[in-house]
């Protein structure tokens, strides 16, 4: 018996999971998995050309599949142009003219894919870029050229271990979220904020500005930050320590930053915190 592309399509019906049945490059069956994964009417799918429905991008990679001879799959990890959902495409050869496509979605993979990149570089409490990502982001503002004028700035909030150790991780997580929140307000759009550690935030300015201005800038900061926060009806006070650094145009490394960075926070807790710090890097 001759495998015609008619015969095959009422075969489509048993074939596990979802799957096309192309002839030429045109789609000539679809399964009803296929219709459900690719949202598509099956009227919208039989009759069309398969790179008709992939993203302007991958139609030469389809066309390369369809024309392949080899045998065994080829897969092809792509899009749909109607509302961009990812797929992907597992082609089998069945004779000359003939190909089973397998269409499978990516969606969940890909939204796996985005959360694991969010948790990898940023702060899950605050949604902040975490310590590793705003240093990798402030050394690329560091070596940037042209040079422009910065202003690097470290808030701490102080006794924050005690803190959560006489009132909960539930308190300290939202002094944590405010403390940002406070300080993005702050912010323009080139500047940089990231949490530094589980006590500290780290703000990169692009400014000209003195170090009178930047003690004024830091003490306003630091009021503005330890201002207390509400929690299940309460008040929750507690104190911050501000530290500003104006960068001049020789740039030191990020290994200065956080040597200074570190030697200023340990200054700031054996002193009691609650401390304004202003010096050039």
């Amino acid at each position: 018996m001759a495998l015609d592309a008619k015969k095959l399509t009422n075969v489509l019906r048993y074939v596990p999971g979802a799957c096309l049945l192309v002839e030429g490059g045109t789609i000539k069956g679809a399964n009803g998995e296929a219709i459900g994964v690719s949202g598509i009417p099956r009227h919208h799918l039989v009759g069309v050309s398969l790179e008709e429905l992939i993203i302007d991008d991958d139609k030469d990679a389809v066309r390369s599949c369809l024309a392949s001879q080899t045998e065994g799959v080829r897969r092809l990890s792509t899009r749909l142009s109607a509302g961009l959902v990812p797929i992907e495409l597992a082609f089998r050869r069945v004779n000359g003219q003939i190909a089973m496509v397998g269409v499978r979605s990516m969606a969940f993979e890909h939204e796996l894919s985005a959360q694991s990149a969010a948790e990898l570089t940023h702060d899950p409490i605050t949604g902040l870029p975490n310590r590793h990502h705003v240093l990798e982001r402030l050394h690329g503002r560091l070596v940037a050229t042209p040079a422009q004028p910065l202003a690097l700035i470290g808030i701490w909030i102080d006794d924050l271990a005690e803190l959560k150790a006489e009132r909960g991780t539930r308190v300290v997580d939202r002094v944590c979220r405010q403390v940002a929140e406070r300080i993005q307000a702050r912010l323009r759009g080139p500047d940089l904020l990231g949490r530094f550690d589980d006590a500290a935030f780290l703000t990169l300015l692009t400014t000209d500005s003195d170090l009178e201005q930047l003690r004024i800038i830091a003490d306003r900061l630091r009021s503005e930050v330890s201002f207390p926060v509400d929690f299940d009806g309460g008040l929750v006070s507690f104190t911050a320590s501000v530290m500003v650094a104006a960068i001049g145009p020789q740039r030191p490394s990020v290994e200065r930053v956080l040597s200074r960075l570190e030697a200023v926070g340990q200054k700031a807790a054996a002193s009691g915190g609650n401390r304004t710090d202003i010096f050039s890097l």
